[in-house]
């Protein structure tokens, strides 16, 4: 018998309207979902969980990589996690400047919405998808989107 420690392990699938972000064994799994964020190990109990948009972060070998995901749904198994979710991407693949017009454009959108009402719902959203978006380049980005957020929100400030 080996005397290496067999690391657990479960599949993790996400899957989005468009392309199929990630599919492979994972020893852990951390995101966002309404009730707050949701670490995910082999052997889980089962459960169905809403999710909302931010940075995914996932264990594969002892090294952590990140991800952002928008609104979905998780089904958590024993052995598989199964996320499908309206967009994914890698930090490197996000688009900073487009970002950040979301979350001005967002922003804007909430301060002139009625209180309880489908725009604000929307506006409040739509928010949120945008500072994932920030949040997930600027902590996990490449280099050149790192400076691009900081010289935004500089020359904001300098405003």
């Amino acid at each position: 018998m080996s005397s290496e420690k067999k690391t657990k392990t479960m599949m993790l699938e996400i899957v989005t309207p468009y392309r199929h972000f990630y599919e492979g064994p994972v020893e852990s799994v951390s995101l966002s979902s309404l009730n707050g964020r949701v670490g995910i190990l082999p052997g889980h109990a089962p459960m169905v969980i809403a999710l909302t948009p931010g940075i995914i972060s996932i264990t594969v070998g002892g090294v952590s990589q990140y991800g952002v995901l928008t609104d979905g749904f998780a089904e958590i198994g024993q052995h598989l996690l199964l996320v499908l979710c309206v967009s994914a991407n890698w930090p490197e693949e996000i688009d900073v400047q487009r970002a950040v017009n979301a979350y001005e454009r967002a922003k804007e959108r909430l301060t002139e919405a009625p209180y309880n009402s489908e725009e604000r719902y929307y506006s409040e959203n739509s928010l949120r998808r945008a500072v994932a978006r920030i949040n997930a380049a600027k902590q996990h980005g490449n280099e050149k989107q790192k400076r691009l957020i900081e010289k935004i929100f500089r020359d904001e400030e300098a405003k």
